[in-house]
């Protein structure tokens, strides 16, 4: 019994230094600052292709002053989740690195109403996953889609309905 007992206490002193050492580490690397090393290169990409830069001028040109137009948004960052703590932690990691390619969000209210997805016309397995999930949670969030082709040109009327946007509003 003595020594089951003694066995106990020698594992959890180990188990208690590594413990400590591995929080001592990672304290250490977190303290830091922030560099970058002298090899590494960093530049600007664009952000939007030109069709994808035509289509936000489009879309600018449709909404007017009705929406506020954001290119490249990621889903979380207007979506939110209220779930219990497995259910939300499952959601947010599967939509944590999904964007949509355009947000229309309301002046007044800054909440995303529209999202405008470019749809190619054979897109990847994983790519046509990852536009599930969105579509899932636009329509789970209340969100209108809009898709558009990537190959079409599309015509202030033709957008303007598509967004079911009128004179009027």
């Amino acid at each position: 019994m003595k020594i089951v007992l003694l066995a106990i206490v020698i594992a959890a002193v180990v188990f208690g230094i590594r413990w400590l050492k591995k929080t001592l580490r990672r304290s250490k690397r977190e303290a830091l600052p922030f560099t970058i090393p002298a090899d590494a290169s960093i530049s600007t990409v664009p952000l939007l292709t030109e069709k994808e830069s035509a289509l936000y001028n489009l879309l600018q040109l449709v909404v007017q002053e009705r929406y506020l137009v954001l290119a490249q948004v990621p889903l979380w960052s207007f979506i939110a989740v209220d779930a219990q703590d497995t259910a939300r932690s499952n959601i947010l990691r599967r939509i944590a690195l999904k964007r949509v390619d355009f947000v229309l969000i309301h002046p007044g209210s800054c909440h995303a109403e529209y999202v405008v997805q470019i749809e190619e016309d054979s897109p990847e397995p994983a790519k046509a996953e990852g536009q599930r999930i969105i579509e899932s949670v636009l329509i789970a969030a209340g969100i209108k889609l809009v898709k558009v082709q990537s190959k079409a040109s599309y015509s202030l009327p033709d957008l303007a309905a598509r967004l079911e946007l009128h004179a009027e509003e």
